[in-house]
């Protein structure tokens, strides 16, 4: 096995150019693609870098809070068909391994997962739908300064298949059907739940010049488990969201309502919850609303805002209940082309009636950015950062205690520093 620092200098060197690299000619073509998150930190003394997220929500403020790597490596291979009736006509297949490891596990980091794994058919009916079937990562959605995907079916489903860009007329089609194996163990006893979900997506509803609405709507059906005496449950998802943009503002507001096994474990798990983890899932429901916000007045500054509400019914009759509330920014002012001022300042509040708890956590980071150009999202980019946390008496011990030695267990208040790079190409 090649070291993993080796492994890491060869990512950097082949994606310091950055555009895919084409090897082949006429037909056929086969790109490299990837991305790389990782670096050092260290807490109080030395210890491991801590994670300040609070417990319950489904993500953080990630500038100068994320103590772990991530690399993808992925092949992209496009036969061309050349067909003079139909010039954009191609075939296409994605093969992607990932790998991730929180800091005080990187000993054992390793990039041997099958994240992506699909065959696409391009443009061959009516010079626009797409037909694909495989693993993939389907067309998700997230917020960026925190990674919160608000949806996303298809990472680390078992397959999925589907088709895209049916024109109705008014707007596109998309549908999907996803299987997923869900493998876990209680007690010691190992168990596999497998579901079923479909995604459609109704989009590119114009609105107007500057906005674009997307219905969205699914349904998922757990299987049973005889060894749990677990039903089959179903569940459904409803929801939309706008996307407004107009010279250097984009703006995207998100709703969607989930029931049942519709509702995922979390933002990168996309089996449906379970009776063991406490929940009822003929009466649990879950309600997610955001807005996000991104002004970029170049070569000046950036910023992006996020406003976030998710409650959550575990299904039963009392102590069922769990909010988290959210909110952060993250402005960026331009030195020059190259270098430039981050901050990122972010609050979570979370109520949490099934564990009898609630309180906020605030984090905030500063970050000397060293990047390719000026812009949000300019990669690659090298930075330094100094993060400070402080969160309420009532989740002392669940916060600034992982990974690792993460020293803050017993406290209410914590620090990071140290430097990160991130890069995709």
């Amino acid at each position: 096995m090649i070291n993993k620092n080796i492994l890491i200098f060869i990512i950097f060197i082949i994606s310091s150019k950055t555009y895919a690299i084409d090897i082949l000619t006429g037909q056929d073509s086969l790109e490299f693609h990837g991305y790389f998150r990782g670096g050092l930190g260290s807490s109080e003394s030395g210890a491991t870098q801590a994670k300040f997220q609070a417990p319950g929500a489904r993500a953080k403020y990630r500038l100068g809070n994320e103590p772990e790597t991530n690399m993808e490596l992925q092949l992209t291979y496009t036969y061309d068909m050349k067909e003079p009736e139909n010039e954009n006509s191609h075939v296409q297949g994605i093969i992607m391994l990932d790998g991730f490891k929180h800091h005080g596990e990187s000993n054992s980091f390793t990039v041997d997962n099958l994240a992506q794994g699909y065959l696409s058919f391009n443009n061959f009916f009516n010079n626009e739908i797409k037909l694909w079937v495989g693993r993939r990562y389907y067309d998700r959605k997230s917020i960026h300064i925190m990674n919160h995907y608000w949806l996303n079916p298809g990472q680390r489903s078992q397959a999925g298949a589907g088709i895209e860009d049916i024109n109705t007329g008014s707007g596109k089609l998309d549908i999907a059907l996803f299987r997923y194996e869900d493998d876990f163990d209680i007690n010691g006893t190992s168990h596999l739940i497998n579901s079923t979900s479909i995604d459609t997506r109704w989009h590119d509803l114009n609105i107007n010049d500057n906005l674009k609405l997307t219905l969205w709507a699914g349904l998922s059906l757990r299987h049973a488990n005889d060894d749990l005496n677990y039903e089959d449950k179903s569940g459904y998802g409803l929801g939309g969201w706008l996307d407004h943009k107009h010279l250097n503002i984009k703006n995207t507001s998100v709703i969607i309502y989930q029931t049942g096994s519709a509702i995922t474990q979390a933002d990168f798990n996309p089996n449906p919850i379970r009776e063991d983890k406490g929940w009822e899932l003929d009466n649990a429901t879950a309600l997610e609303i955001s807005n996000t916000l991104t002004y970029e007045s170049l070569p000046d500054h950036s910023i992006q805002w996020t406003l976030l509400y998710r409650h959550e019914d575990h299904g039963f009759t009392e102590n069922t209940d769990f909010s988290w509330y959210s909110t952060g920014a993250r402005p960026i002012f331009y030195f020059s082309k190259h270098i430039n001022l981050a901050f990122e300042a972010g609050i979570d509040y979370v109520d949490d009636e099934v564990n009898n708890r609630n309180g906020t956590l605030t984090k905030l980071s500063t970050v000397l950015q060293i990047s390719a150009d000026r812009g949000l999202k300019s990669r690659p980019v090298l930075r330094f950062f100094v993060t400070l946390a402080e969160w309420s008496d009532e989740l002392k011990g669940l916060i600034g205690h992982f990974p690792g030695n993460a020293p803050y267990a017993n406290d209410t208040q914590g620090w990071t520093v140290g430097a990160q790079a991130e890069v995709w190409w």
